[in-house]
């Protein structure tokens, strides 16, 4: 009696310890555009005919959210000399990281990209980690070209992790850039917040601006 409780014993920890993972499928479903393509549903606009990418998998960290991107006047991202990925910040964490160059090809990953960003088959387009045991989010962050001061970039929603992830082929979650419709754009621009001397020239500025406006 007490052999066969052990062994159930064993069963259950070597199947929960085989259950404990996550593996995100992160990929594109349309296609890329430019940020300032005039028409996401038309045009030649691709984002790889135009630029390089970088693309990242990040984990939201224990505040399961988004931390955005400061000011890049003084903190535009750069490499992390740890990771080897472009920082984040916050808690937020690059589990994946991958940089194609202009006109498509194999990234660093070995994943293979057309010049609209869409998989060609090449490598696996997935990311696993089945030591991976903390519930939470992720989420994907493209930059239109090297990230830098006044970079366009693209964030997806956050994503919730499933953590039950076995491995062996087992399905990955489907995490699509886009909806399979429409495809996406880099649409965010970092604010840029003038120095102090700027704003007073501003000031100065909009001040003669309002004598003149009396006097007349």
């Amino acid at each position: 009696m007490k052999k066969f409780l052990m062994a159930v014993f064993a069963l259950v920890v070597s199947t929960s310890l085989a259950t404990a993972g996550i593996g995100v499928l992160w990929t594109i479903s349309y296609g890329a555009y430019t940020h300032d393509s005039p028409d996401v549903t038309g045009g030649s606009h691709n984002l790889l005919g135009n630029y390089s990418a970088i693309w990242q998998l990040i984990y939201a960290g224990a505040n399961n959210a988004i931390d955005s991107i400061p000011d890049p006047v003084t903190s535009a991202p750069s490499v992390d000399p740890i990771t080897g990925f472009y920082q984040v910040y916050g808690d937020d964490e690059v589990l994946a990281e991958r940089i194609i160059a202009q006109g498509g090809g194999v990234a660093g990953d070995g994943t293979g990209w057309t010049e609209w960003m869409t998989w060609d088959g090449t490598g696996s387009n997935g990311f696993e980690d089945l030591a991976w045991t903390t519930a939470g989010y992720v989420y994907q962050r493209v930059f239109e070209g090297a990230p830098g001061h006044m970079s366009w970039y693209y964030e997806t929603d956050l994503l919730a992790l499933n953590t039950g992830f076995s491995g062996g082929g087992a399905p990955l979650q489907d995490f699509s850039i886009d909806t399979g419709s429409a495809g996406f754009q880099p649409g965010q621009q970092v604010t840029v917040i003038p120095e102090p001397a700027t704003m007073s020239l501003l000031g100065l500025g909009a001040l003669a601006l309002a004598i003149r406006r009396r006097r007349a």
